[in-house]
């Protein structure tokens, strides 16, 4: 939608939550700092560029002028105790912004937010509403606005304005020193773009450490080789640090949404990115670490002896089923799948045959590891390499395989 003469469309959107988020968009279009962005204020400029790029479109520079606009409109909010697209002046957002020198006819937005003092909870707000995240996704903007302020006695003490515009004019210079190097995490065990809680996952970049380090004693560190890692600002259990990845295991208190995992090497941000959070990302291990082919698992007719289902040079051995009257149980290992809402709601898929499952839940001493056990049917007898699949409260793995003889 454009601005044109003295029209303007409007839209806007509501949602409840424990932080109260209101949203307009347009079409058209104290003294403040604006020459530097804080830490949160950072992330979230990171967390929108991420978005955008996710969803094939431009980056955001930081403008100085909006930005302004953006810190007046949340320090007023914060000074006054009040929430609102029209300011304490009556001023609606494209009159502010031309007061701070964005005059221009282009497509101009605003998102404002209260009640969280972080990026990532406040943006995950935004992305979940409708509203706000299509002023995110607004192709026509190029540049944007962030400001964060502290009301200690207000009802919602922290304030968010994000403002956005289509001109690109004066820029705060390097975005106020966001790290450049972009991180890539995964499920360690599939390799998909989506973790949860408790779950190992890899982190890649490069020149992380000078060296390649494995933790070795238990409980795991937070910092091995000089590196450490945080989710959503919450420590990571570190479990292998090399120049170009990370392995940890996701802190429990990670929350479903987009998270923001920044890597520190002597507590100096080297790099950050985002990545998907659910509940449940089931995975299974596979022999060669990509997600793909043999399961790194093992079958027991007792618990008490256990057999590969690969042979030493990596092949897939001939697993028995067993009999009516003595099973072999398949112990399939993975990653992500302890939250699962109920046993009922797991199940294995074996050469398309649908099995429940006799366990499931985090491995006694592997942190991070979750085992699943399954009996073998007769059914399957002879059926030689066949699929093997998980899935949990309706979230299906990557595909392994094994290979069920006589």
């Amino acid at each position: 939608m454009i601005r044109s003469g003295n029209s303007q469309t409007v839209r806007r959107w509501c949602v409840f939550s424990f932080s109260l988020l209101f949203t307009i968009v347009i079409a058209f279009g104290a003294q403040t700092r604006a020459q530097s962005l804080d830490a949160e204020e950072q992330t979230m400029l990171r967390l929108i560029n991420e978005y955008r790029a996710q969803n094939g479109l431009g980056q955001l520079a930081a403008s100085i002028a909006v930005t302004r606009a953006s810190e007046w409109h949340s320090a007023d909010m914060a000074a006054k105790n009040y929430f609102s697209h029209i300011d304490s002046q009556g001023r609606n957002p494209f009159v502010r912004m031309a007061a701070f020198g964005y005059n221009y006819q282009t497509a101009m937005g605003e998102n404002i937010a209260a009640g969280y003092n972080d990026a990532v909870r406040t943006f995950n707000q935004w992305k979940n509403s409708a509203g706000h995240n299509a002023t995110m996704l607004n192709p026509n903007y190029k540049v944007i606005g962030i400001a964060r302020e502290y009301g200690a006695s207000t009802i919602y003490k922290w304030y968010w304005t994000t403002d956005f515009g289509g001109f690109v004019d004066a820029t705060i210079g390097g975005a106020g020193g966001t790290p450049t190097q972009t991180v890539r995490t995964v499920n360690a065990a599939n390799f998909f773009q989506t973790i949860s809680p408790d779950a190992i996952v890899a982190t890649f970049g490069s020149q992380f450490t000078q060296s390649t380090v494995n933790a070795t004693s238990f409980p795991l560190p937070t910092s091995l080789g000089g590196v450490s890692v945080t989710v959503n600002d919450i420590a990571a259990q570190l479990i292998f640090v090399s120049p170009a990845q990370i392995n940890f295991v996701v802190p429990s208190g990670v929350g479903a949404g987009t998270a923001m995992v920044k890597v520190m090497y002597n507590g100096a941000v080297i790099g950050t990115g985002t990545v998907t959070t659910e509940n449940i990302s089931p995975s299974t291990f596979t022999v060669s670490a990509n997600g793909q082919g043999i399961a790194a698992a093992q079958t027991t007719f007792d618990g008490v002896s256990y057999q590969s289902v690969a042979n030493t040079n990596g092949t897939a051995r001939a697993v028995t089923v067993g009999t009516a009257t003595q099973p072999n149980y398949l112990i399939l290992y993975g990653t992500g799948m302890r939250r699962r809402s109920s046993l009922s709601a797991v199940r294995v898929t074996i050469g398309g045959v649908a099995l429940s499952v006799d366990y499931l839940g985090a491995h006694s001493r592997l942190v991070g590891v979750d085992q699943v056990n399954v009996k073998l049917p007769q059914a399957l007898r002879g059926r030689g390499m066949v699929d093997v699949v998980v899935t949990v409260d309706g979230r299906v793995s990557n595909v392994a395989k094994i290979n069920i003889g006589n």
